[in-house]
């Protein structure tokens, strides 16, 4: 996230390190049309926030959320040359018909993830030594950072002054995740509890 903002880049990475192996299959093979090139890729998430997300992509639940304005993320992917798109869920019964699908091919992910509603970027790039590849991406296009709520208060504030600090970013909106500890419900349900232990009325 700090780097996103310091850089204005979106940095994408190596399939070939990704947990998912199935996943990894099928950018392999995407790959595998480019035998002189090298395949890098970003994974974002379409929608919003959800548990699964904060544990699973943000560290179990540590890290932090970077929310981009649509169309200014596009524009700026397409203008570095990125192949981007929605992930197309399929059950493997169905993967015979996916023979013709070019490079929408590095769109599929099994159905079970179909949740997840990832929008991937992809790109190439012809030299093979590099660890990742930087996709610029101006501050405008991000709208709001959330932090997870799992971060405590104190250090969600230092985390917002670092981030405000950076140039272009004073007024971004930093925001402390109320996903997985949500004062409303709690209140919400202090409320329910105490009106249960109420003495009824003669």
């Amino acid at each position: 996230m700090l780097d996103a903002l310091l850089h204005q880049h979106l940095v994408l990475v190596n399939p070939a390190y990704w947990t998912d192996r199935n996943d990894r299959e099928v950018m392999e093979a995407f790959t595998a049309s480019r035998p002189t090139s090298r395949v890098f890729a970003a994974c974002l998430a379409e929608g919003n926030e959800t548990a699964h997300h904060w544990q699973v992509f943000a560290d179990t639940g540590k890290g932090a959320c970077i929310r981009f304005d649509r169309q200014r993320l596009i524009a700026a992917v397409e203008a570095a040359g990125a192949l981007h798109g929605p992930i197309s869920y399929v059950n493997w019964r169905d993967l015979s018909g996916a023979q013709h699908l070019g490079d929408r091919l590095a769109f599929l992910k099994r159905s079970v993830f179909r949740f997840e509603r990832e929008y991937r970027i992809i790109a190439v790039s012809e030299d093979c030594s590099a660890p990742v590849l930087n996709v610029p991406v101006p501050l405008s296009a991000i709208t709001s950072i959330y932090i997870s709520g799992e971060i405590p208060p104190s250090l969600f504030s230092s985390i917002s002054s670092i981030v405000r600090s950076i140039p272009g970013c004073r007024q971004l909106r930093v925001r402390h995740s109320g996903l997985l500890r949500n004062e409303n419900w709690s209140r919400s349900f202090e409320n329910l509890l105490s009106s249960h232990a109420r003495p009824a009325l003669p």
